[in-house]
């Protein structure tokens, strides 16, 4: 048993919660202590996680993918750290010598390629109120099975319940998911700002206006404040962003 366990959390196939088990208690029992952290996954959020009590002791990890240089930093931790090293890292896990985590920042839970049930016979993504086992388009019953259907099916908890060192999740929408913001733009952009997280986060709006012009600029900030429309993903397809300002 390694004493660093991570767990990528909820998604289907390779997670824990998705294909494994309902508890983490029934899986490693007397060791369960030993797991200070889990892995949110990119169709999950603090919310989902926490309508199920064994995790409040457990610190909440958003990690970026890291196959492709497009899709760094897409989910990202912010730490606070005494120093940069792996030492301060293992003790900001364990909340331990004034290191933590102060926030985890990933995608909204919808655009997520796992977020609703989806049928492979048909192709439909669940839209209605979960938990969704079976299609109501074709009334297959082998459908990949959503991370919000299979919370529903398993939580101990109505609704959320956020243990006190529980730090803030932040919402982020990619540029390439905004609907008129293509390659050219982005380009643009990063010429322009040191980073795509200080675009998604940081430049007001006279700023952005400045580099790719007004219409560009205002879907940049819906897409901040949450305020564009979302398509769910489901069954390995990414959601979608339905409206921008282009």
């Amino acid at each position: 048993m390694c004493r660093y366990q991570f767990t990528s959390q909820t998604a289907p196939f390779k997670s824990f919660y998705g294909s494994c088990y309902d508890r983490l208690s029934l899986a490693f029992e007397n060791e369960l202590d030993d797991i200070i952290a889990v892995e949110l996954g990119l169709s999950a959020d603090t919310d989902f996680a926490d309508t199920i009590s064994e995790l409040a002791t457990k610190t909440f990890l958003s990690n970026s993918d890291a196959h492709s240089l497009g899709k760094i930093a897409r989910e990202y931790n912010k730490m606070k750290l005494k120093f940069p090293d792996f030492k301060n890292i293992f003790s900001a896990l364990r909340g331990l010598d004034n290191n933590s985590i102060m926030a985890n920042y990933g995608l909204n839970p919808k655009l997520g390629k796992y977020h609703r049930t989806f049928c492979p016979a048909c192709g439909y993504i669940a839209v209605e109120a979960p938990s969704v086992v079976k299609c109501r388009i074709c009334n297959s019953e082998a459908v990949t099975l959503g991370v919000l259907d299979k919370i529903a099916l398993i939580a101990d908890h109505k609704v959320p319940v956020h243990p006190q060192h529980r730090p803030l999740y932040q919402y982020q929408i990619p540029l390439e998911f905004i609907p008129g913001i293509g390659k050219k733009t982005i380009k643009k952009l990063l010429l322009n700002f040191d980073t795509e997280m200080d675009v998604i986060h940081n430049a007001d709006i006279t700023q952005l206006t400045q580099v790719v012009g007004e219409q560009r600029a205002e879907s940049i900030i819906l897409a901040r404040e949450g305020r564009l429309d979302l398509k769910v993903g489901g069954g390995g397809f990414y959601g979608k962003v339905l409206n921008g300002n282009v």
